[in-house]
């Protein structure tokens, strides 16, 4: 038996209105190059041409969330190619767009994360102008080693059990996204803000912090896609995301090692028939949903529990743990 969470339906109700297209740079879709004239990068002919890389999104197109270690060099998902000086690059801040370092030569597609935690997106800078990619947010880790005891910077997360057991325990989180109130209602995905990610818990107490792997959010969304959402409004609550050990052990029946600890894991209630309520038949649509995905993706595959045929609400939890794992409550 796995997660039965009681804090209901308590975060913000999403609204499911048809899948966005994210995978290009700017936030409106267009011909790329038609796109970055309109954005002042000049014409093709005097400026190099910028565009996502289709890799950048998930399996399902629809992830904007890149998680990153302070510091750390990765390639940025854009290609850079024609004729024209190749741009610099600076990181701005995903609440307000200040800049937090001086403008950095782009080599290549690669780029080093800033090295204090937050949420931030790449703005390119050529002769004639500045372009912040708002298809990507990257979220700067806290490391795992920064935690004392049972505490991040005053937050109470607990201990894992492999800080208790160690051995062949899970291991934990290499580090938790760093979260300001201002932050809650970061798009995450087409269909997901970091609002439905953060613990449940009573803690009056910021910044709060929170385990997310990108995954679950790709996970999510292919199941989306797969119930074919795109001819009526179709209600979901993210129930539960990431829990922080402390908070767990007070989830009535909770396993001692549920999978939100880790942040790749979440309880969906979702209105499939759009009869303006959750019933046990539209958890097992989700349910069978999440099968078809798996098979298709097996990279993503993980738990699944279903919920509400007990009395209880019903919900699906879904995970990417890596391997196959079924249950009812």
């Amino acid at each position: 038996m796995r997660t039965t969470p009681t804090d209901g339906w308590t975060l913000g109700r999403v609204v499911v209105v048809g899948l966005i297209a994210i995978g290009v740079v700017g936030v409106v879709v267009a011909d790329p190059p038609a796109l970055l004239i309109a954005n002042g990068f000049g014409t093709k002919h005097s400026e190099p041409k910028i565009t996502a890389s289709p890799t950048a999104f998930g399996q399902s197109g629809e992830v904007r969330l890149q998680v990153r270690m302070p510091g750390e060099l990765f390639d940025f998902p854009i290609d850079v190619s024609g004729a024209g000086a190749p741009p610099s690059y600076l990181w701005v801040k995903a609440s307000d767009s200040s800049g937090v370092i001086e403008p950095r030569a782009l080599t290549g597609t690669t780029v080093k994360a800033p090295v204090l935690p937050g949420f931030y997106r790449l703005a390119l800078v050529t002769a004639t102008g500045r372009q912040i990619i708002d298809s990507v947010l990257v979220g700067v880790l806290v490391p795992f080693s920064t935690k004392m005891g049972s505490t991040l910077n005053g937050y109470k997360i607990g201990r894992y059990q492999w800080e208790r057991l160690g051995g062949d325990a899970s291991p934990p989180p290499v580090g938790f996204l760093q979260v300001l109130p201002e932050d809650l209602e970061l798009q995450l995905s087409a269909h997901l803000r970091l609002r439905a990610f953060v613990t449940h818990d009573d803690q009056q107490l910021w910044p709060k912090y929170v385990a997310l792997d990108p995954r679950i959010l790709d996970k999510i969304e292919l199941v989306l896609t797969d119930l074919d959402v795109k001819d009526f409004e179709m209600p979901m609550d993210v129930s539960s995301g990431f829990r922080t050990p402390i908070y767990n052990r007070t989830v009535p029946r909770a396993a001692g090692d549920s999978r939100h600890q880790y942040g790749d894991a979440a309880d969906l209630a979702i209105d499939v028939d759009g009869d303006g309520r959750v019933t046990y038949a539209d958890a097992v649509a989700v349910a069978r949903a999440v099968e078809r995905v798996e098979h298709r993706h097996p990279e993503l595959v993980g738990g699944l529990g279903l919920y509400g045929n007990h009395g209880t609400s019903p919900y699906v939890h879904i995970d990417v743990r890596g391997k196959p794992s079924r249950w009812r409550g």
